[in-house]
């Protein structure tokens, strides 16, 4: 049996003592891996019990059972996981060696990071996971141009950092907040913002190779570039002149392309064709339904469509027409769902808070 609500918010519970029905949901809320039993003679006692929208899982997760949970070498997970253990103690290992997930000290790796961990059978673990797409573009959004290079954190959220302490209180805040606000009219844009608002507060406390250049351009970023990006943003779908540009910095097109340079490493025309581009794949990647990419693209100020879908693939690894499929494929939570079958998946109580 399969249950869930009907509300952007999904709620499930997945437990069975079939391997190959553990790797089904694991691939769903993580992606690719091997799971390996070490006592062959307890069996299997798995179990996953939490909620997910598409962009955010969170619940408990168990495996009843000495397991191993490794990534699989040429192939990404999907998603940034952080494990928080309950009760128990993971054992990661990487290439850089092996470090503990605690209570205390939870664990965060990237979609990129290579490991495996060690997992006793009577350890339970908080979980939560964000869609990998989604991560990214808080990032661009926050560094203020497109990523040309994985986000990576460091794996230990450690609990001395204030910023981490805090980062927990917010987690289960929203976590509240989001299932007191499911039946509003007015939940779906309030999930997106809390989603983004979590991430965005994630990305800013746990140090990542991304915090050098958030921190210099928090603190370096003159004022009139600040007024430049900004018009940018707020005209991005229409035409934008040099001279609009001149006019709102107060600068001259000269020193306003050298700041460019020097703050975003691309000239002006980059940019704003890079920020357009992302405003483009952001819809598509948030869209709920099939959509027509030309209009999106004419909608974002696009004037060349022959050249759109190159530079399209050249800024993003993939076709407009790919990410559509991905986002087609990831917004299909029934569906999901229904590939889960076959597992004893029990409905899950209306209201979930998160014990940290």
């Amino acid at each position: 049996m399969i249950a869930y609500s009907r509300s952007p918010i999904f709620k499930m519970t997945s437990r069975s003592q079939y391997l190959s029905e553990a790797q089904q949901c694991l691939e769903k809320i993580i992606g690719p891996h091997e799971l390996i039993t070490l006592n062959e003679q307890e069996p299997l006692d798995f179990i996953f019990h939490g909620s997910f929208t598409e962009k955010m899982v969170i619940g408990d997760l168990s495996y009843g059972n000495d397991v191993i949970f490794k990534t699989k070498p040429y192939t990404d997970i999907h998603r940034y996981c952080i494990t928080r253990p309950k009760k128990g103690t993971p054992v990661f290992k990487t290439e850089e060696g092996k470090f503990l997930s605690t209570s205390d000290n939870a664990t965060i790796v990237s979609p990129y990071d290579k490991f495996e961990i060690n997992i006793e059978k009577d350890c339970i673990q908080s979980f939560l996971s964000f869609n990998k797409e989604f991560v990214e573009s808080v990032l661009a959004d926050l560094i203020q141009r497109p990523i040309y290079k994985p986000l990576v954190f460091d794996h230990t959220m450690c609990a001395d950092n204030p910023k981490i302490l805090a980062w927990w209180d917010l987690l289960e805040t929203v976590n509240n907040i989001l299932f007191s606000l499911e039946r509003s009219s007015y939940f779906e844009d309030l999930k997106k913002d809390f989603e983004y608002i979590l991430v965005k507060s994630l990305i800013l406390s746990q140090n990542n190779n991304y915090t050098e250049e958030m921190n210099e351009i928090s603190i370096q970023f003159p004022e009139y570039l600040k007024k430049s990006i900004e018009y940018i943003k707020k005209n991005i779908r229409s035409d934008i002149d040099a001279k609009d540009l001149e006019y709102i910095s107060g600068v001259s097109k000269q020193k306003l392309t050298a700041c460019f340079k020097r703050y975003m490493g691309m000239s002006i025309h980059s940019y704003i064709k890079a920020y357009r581009l992302k405003c483009i794949n952001h819809e598509i990647l948030n869209s709920s339904s099939d959509i027509n990419i030309t209009y999106i693209a004419l909608n974002w100020g696009i004037r060349h469509l022959g050249r759109f879908s190159k530079e399209y693939k050249e800024f993003f690894g993939e076709s407009p027409s790919t990410t559509l499929k991905k986002m087609l494929k990831n917004t299909s939570s029934s569906k999901a769902l229904e590939e889960l079958k076959g597992q004893h998946l029990l409905p899950y109580p209306n209201t979930l808070t998160l014990k940290i």
